[in-house]
């Protein structure tokens, strides 16, 4: 019988043998990370992402416990903008159970009342009759636990979901929006819907620095945006422009991902890349990942 330690070392293992040229660790010594992008529905669009990365078997192991974070923070329908898309949320679920996760998590600590975010945003829909799927909003202390890490200047503690240490697999799946405060909210931002106080970070800590600082606490194994709308202004909680992209970027490295994705519409009226964006600007600065254009290989699907 395989231990849990065993199983843990050996999706390890696997997963390590596919991200060997970008893992974050290596940004530094000047290896690419690679993006993949596609148009078209989610139900179309994840799986050719996935067979193009190398098959969502190379992060999701049978009997495993995946956890899914996608955006879901307010009581408003899919068109807004304001929140990953049900469908995308279904798709990516639907596969790693398909693929024989044992177990899948959809979890984001939402700012709204948790009922009315899970009706409102169609998400609590879209996955209610998935067998093995459950959504998960955490409210209570006991939910979370305390870290710290010492690599952090601004973000030296911070208390995380404990489903995210409890499972094997950690899937990034946020919208692509807006952010009146971190400028857009995409991968990095989005963890923090995994910690319990958020408003810890407007007040205590400067925001740029302690978001890409979220990654020495988790860091994504597969990071997803969902593009299929993109809120341009007003956001995070809208209502605002909304423009129809139809597209998902996906890769293992969050910085490249959002660097890519935020080239994908013009922002508050104006077009630019991740360099522009300070939280992204100081990943790459901090060799979290990589955010410069040219350090970024685009592959369509």
């Amino acid at each position: 019988m395989t231990t849990r330690r065993q199983f843990i070392g050996s999706t390890a293992a696997g997963a390590a043998a596919f991200a060997a040229k970008q893992v974050l660790g290596e940004e530094a010594s000047g290896s690419k990370s690679e993006v993949y992008i596609g148009k078209g529905s989610a139900e179309a669009t994840l799986p050719k992402i996935l067979k193009k990365m190398g098959g969502i078997e190379q992060f999701v192991k049978k009997g495993s416990r995946v956890l899914i974070k996608p955006n879901m923070s307010f009581a408003n329908p899919p068109e807004w903008g304001t929140g990953t898309s049900p469908e995308a949320v279904y798709t990516m679920a639907k596969m790693c159970l398909d693929a024989g996760a044992k177990r899948v998590i959809i979890c984001d600590n939402t700012l709204r009342e948790p009922q009315l975010c899970k009706e409102k945003t169609g998400i609590g829909k879209a996955v209610g009759n998935l067998k093995g799927a459950v959504l998960f909003i955490p409210k209570q202390d006991s939910m979370f636990e305390k870290k710290s890490d010492p690599r952090a200047k601004s973000l030296t503690s911070t208390e995380i979901v404990k489903q995210v240490a409890a499972s094997d697999l950690l899937i990034s799946l946020p919208c692509a929006k807006s952010h009146s405060a971190g400028g857009v909210s995409l991968n990095c931002k989005g963890l923090m819907g995994l910690i319990k106080e958020r408003g810890s970070f407007h007040r205590e800590t400067d925001m740029h620095t302690a978001i890409p600082e979220l990654l020495y606490y988790m860091k994504p194994h597969l990071c997803i945006v969902d593009a299929t709308r993109a809120l341009l202004d007003n956001g995070p909680a809208g209502p605002g422009k909304v423009v129809e992209l139809n597209t998902f970027v996906g890769g293992i490295d969050p910085v490249a991902v959002d660097s890519y994705a935020v080239t994908l519409a013009a922002w508050y009226g104006k077009s630019f890349d991740g360099t522009k964006v300070k939280h992204l600007k100081n990943a790459g600065d901090m060799k979290l990942g990589n955010v410069e254009s040219s350090m970024i290989s685009e592959i369509l699907v």
